[in-house]
């Protein structure tokens, strides 16, 4: 009787062993799975950012040609003015100083 219960212990300890592995290797496997759905989240995560980066950039890029296009826009407005403002002064200093020379227009 003393043996049989033995038995039944040694069995039920090697049950229990056999268990722990299996639960052991479950969760190395839940531990693994884990990780690697982590990789994959952290490659994931590193695309977008280097995607919204990428579309950052561009939009900066397309602003900073549209804001040169209005400044040049600018400037050559501001060049006719001033073409504007010389052109009338430009024929009356210049038959002047053909008069000066001697030179006389018709």
């Amino acid at each position: 009787m003393v043996t049989s219960a033995i038995e039944k212990i040694r069995e039920v300890e090697r049950d229990c062993s056999e268990k722990i592995k299996q639960a052991q290797l479950q969760a190395e496997a839940i531990v693994q799975d884990a990780l690697k759905k982590k990789k994959e989240m952290v490659l994931q995560a590193r695309e977008e950012r280097q995607k919204a980066m990428a579309e950052l950039a561009n939009q900066a890029g397309e602003d900073a040609r549209k804001e040169s296009q209005g400044i040049a826009e600018k400037e050559r407005e501001e060049i006719d003015k001033l073409k504007e403002k010389v052109r009338p002064r430009l024929p009356k200093a210049l038959s002047r100083v053909l008069q000066q020379m001697g030179i006389g227009l018709k």
